[in-house]
């Protein structure tokens, strides 16, 4: 493995067992204004996004400039920015991301559609490559909501989004009228969510069209909640994970549940969705001390078929900063079986993370020092790393 310093620096870790995959660096940005609340790739990584803000102060979540532009989107082939995208007068920061999701058929005037979830309580989905804010929709100021997470379904027709209420407002993506509204649980099982939602997916559904009724959420209440569109409530929770940021994922065939949490032991978790059972928990130390520990502020799986790869990151409790690393996992790891550490970015509290969906090996960081960092997956000796599982 290898640690990459905040500054860019690599060098080789002492002591550390040989793996034949590294981290390279592709390019970081310019410094946002802000932090880096959330990073995603286009579903056809050609661009990269990320919510922050430029052109002004950041006070309590406010931003102070009614011209800042919450959210850059950059050119992944050139590292460049592209396009900054602005709301419509005032807002308070975008807290995170998403991308509709496309078919290969889709037009090229209904592609590059982005989401937002801004602490004003507003949704805001833009046309990135024309800039243009197309709709704002969302519960508003009048509900006095936060939205703090958001998430398309995966056939795009519905999105959901969360925050300080305890609530999940889920629209249609076509009209962008509320379809649902959920909170609360069934009074059996689960009560629903006791504190503000930070995290939330989608299950696969199944088979083109099919009616994305079920997603889960995370938050401040040690709690994973599964929700039932049809119903409009929880049905049942998983008890355990403290989910204090991007740090829920699912994989591609909805059978298991990643999450990390912001705490010392087990912070990052893989469950089995359909027994609401842990399968395992990752150390994030494997030799030497067990401290600093790091609280993790992110967790999500690789995009390809094996889920090969593991991105999570958060900060220390007690001394400031914090560490951001890619573990390779599962059917897909090369090491030999079990999890191993591919790469470290050490000195850094890492906020949002995501990997690119094409073969490219790809990853971004987003953190507290504004930037976002672009690595590949390759392999030691200096090739590709085709046999990972993610080439």
């Amino acid at each position: 493995s290898i640690f990459q310093a905040s500054d860019g620096s690599v060098s080789s870790a002492a002591n550390m067992s040989p793996h034949p995959l590294k981290l390279e660096p592709v390019f970081v940005t310019d410094p946002f204004d802000s932090e880096v609340f959330s990073v995603r790739f286009s579903p056809d990584d050609s661009f990269l996004a990320g919510a922050g803000s430029h052109g002004c102060e950041v006070d309590f979540g406010i931003l102070e400039d009614d011209h800042s532009a919450p959210v850059s989107v950059f050119n992944v082939s050139t590292g460049q920015e592209a396009y900054r995208l602005s709301p419509s007068g005032s807002q308070r920061t975008v807290k995170q991301v998403c991308w509709r999701p496309e078919k290969e058929s889709a037009s090229l005037r209904t592609r590059g559609l982005l989401v937002g979830a801004s602490t004003d309580g507003s949704l805001r989905q833009w046309h990135v490559t024309s800039a243009r804010c197309l709709e704002e929709f969302g519960p508003g100021k009048e509900a006095a909501e936060q939205l703090l997470c958001v998430d398309y379904s995966h056939d795009g027709s519905r999105i959901a989004a969360g925050g300080v209420s305890q609530a999940i407002f889920v629209y249609d993506e076509e009209t962008k009228k509320q379809v649902g509204h959920l909170k609360g649980g069934d009074s059996l099982t689960t009560a629903g969510h006791s504190n503000r939602i930070l995290a939330l997916r989608f299950l696969p559904t199944s088979g083109d069209g099919g009616e994305p009724w079920s997603l889960v959420s995370g938050g401040w209440d040690n709690t994973v909640q599964f929700w039932d569109l049809r119903v409009g409530h929880a049905v049942r929770a998983i008890l355990g994970p403290h989910i204090c940021g991007d740090a829920l994922d699912i994989s591609k065939d909805g059978s298991r549940l990643l999450t990390g949490s912001w705490r010392d032991k087990d912070s990052i978790e893989i469950w089995d969705i359909g027994r609401g059972e842990r399968i395992e928990a990752i150390p994030w130390r494997k030799q030497g001390l067990e401290e600093p520990a790091c609280h993790m502020y992110t967790a999500r799986f690789s995009k390809d078929p094996h889920e090969s790869f593991i991105v999570a990151g958060g900060s220390f409790n007690s001394e400031g900063g914090g560490e951001a690393k890619v573990l390779s996992h599962g059917s897909g790891d090369t090491g030999g079986g079990g999890s191993h550490c591919v790469g470290t970015l050490v000195r850094y509290t890492c906020l949002s993370a995501d990997f690119a969906s094409s073969g490219s090996g790809m990853l971004a960081m987003g953190g507290m020092d504004g930037r976002i960092r672009v690595m590949r997956i390759a392999a030691n000796d200096g090739g590709i790393a085709g046999n990972s599982g993610y080439a």
